[in-house]
């Protein structure tokens, strides 16, 4: 049973892949290509019986993210992502565009303006629970926060795969800080 839910879940994962090459290839990532993507995604998210909490293993802290198809070379990411209530982010620019979906509970990504260097503007709020999703061109900002007392369990489409990210930046209001991550890009 359960590696006929994998099997079924591969499929649906490469299915899901391939529409978003197609919309991709037509369109360029354009607002609307990644609202077509996030509509896709939180369809493929609804098929819940594609995603048993059993086939992933729980975070020790916080946050977990367990690949589910990873392009090679640079190709995207499609993960399902799995955080704890209460586990929160900073704002950050991942450089990259993504969409996400939830499977279940709920995840609040509050959108940023840069305002300076150093500094952002709050200018929105996206509640991505079951239903629901939200997507980002390559140097949104945005800062996350797990609500309620369920973890929020979802899919995130990343433009590249994690090993592969462009350095993150994550602004720090309180303090007037910037700080970047280094980036995993191969260099040639």
């Amino acid at each position: 049973m359960a590696s006929d839910i994998a099997e079924r879940r591969a499929q649906a994962c490469e299915k899901f892949m391939t529409r978003v090459h197609k919309i991709t290839a037509k369109e360029g990532i354009t607002p609307s290509a990644l609202h077509a993507i996030k509509k896709r995604l939180v369809a493929l998210a609804e098929k819940t019986d594609l995603f048993p909490l059993g086939d992933f293993e729980m975070p020790v802290a916080q946050g977990r993210n367990h690949p589910l198809l990873v392009e090679e070379g640079d190709g995207h990411g499609l993960y399902l992502t799995i955080g704890l209530p209460g586990k929160e982010a900073a704002p950050h620019d991942h450089g990259v565009w993504c969409v996400n979906a939830a499977v279940s509970g709920q995840e609040r990504h509050t959108m940023y303006r840069r305002a300076s260097d150093d500094q952002v503007t709050q200018v929105g709020e996206v509640m991505v629970a079951p239903g629901n999703g939200m997507a980002m061109a390559d140097h949104d900002i945005h800062a996350t926060a797990v609500v309620g007392s369920e973890p929020a369990i979802g899919l995130a489409l990343y433009g590249y795969a994690l090993t592969r990210f462009p350095s993150v930046v994550w602004f720090h209001p309180e303090f007037s800080s910037v700080r970047a991550t280094a980036s995993r890009r191969l260099t040639a």
